[in-house]
C-alpha cells in the first residue's frame, strides 16, 4: 500500500541549522510503501519500503543519494515517522539497489550510520514490482 508519493527537493543550503541532505541541490521521486503489518503469526523484518528515483527536474539538481542516503533517511524518517533500520531504502536507477543503514555502536550526539549497498533480492523485487512501473 502506498502511504506517500511525492517529489523531495533540496537546495544544498541550511537555514534551520540542520545539515541538508547534501551540500549540492538534488531532487528525488519518493514513494513510501507499507509492505505489511505484524500480527500474531507473522512479523516483518522490513515493514516499510522507501522507493527513490532521481527526478532531475533541473540541470544542476542531479545529486545522487548514493553517498548521502543516511542524511536523506534521517530527514524522511523524522518527517514520516519511519524506523531507519526497519525500512528498505531502495534506489531505482539503471540497477535497483538497496541501502542497508546500521547505526554506529558509539554513543555520540548524532547517530552515525555505516552504509552498505547491495542488489535487490528476488523476493524484495516481487514485493515492490507493482509500485515501480510508473516511476
Amino acid at each position: 500500500m502506498i502511504l506517500h508519493d511525492f517529489i523531495y527537493e533540496w537546495d544544498g543550503k541550511t537555514r534551520s541549522g540542520e545539515k541538508p541532505v547534501s551540500w549540492w541541490p538534488g531532487s528525488y521521486r519518493v514513494k513510501i510503501l507499507k509492505l505489511g503489518a505484524d500480527n500474531e503469526n507473522i512479523s516483518y523484518l522490513f515493514s516499510t519500503a522507501v522507493l527513490l528515483k532521481n527526478a532531475r527536474t533541473q540541470k544542476p539538481m542531479n545529486t545522487s543519494l548514493k553517498n548521502y542516503i543516511h542524511n536523506f533517511a534521517k530527514k524522511i524518517s523524522k518527517e514520516y515517522d519511519l524506523n531507519i533500520k526497519n525500512t528498505l531504502w531502495i534506489e531505482l536507477d539503471d540497477t535497483i539497489r538497496v541501502a542497508i543503514l546500521n547505526p554506529g555502536p558509539r554513543p555520540v550526539p548524532e547517530t552515525l550510520y555505516s552504509i552498505a549497498w547491495r542488489s535487490i533480492r528476488p523476493n524484495e523485487l516481487k514485493l515492490i514490482k507493482p509500485y515501480i512501473d510508473d516511476m
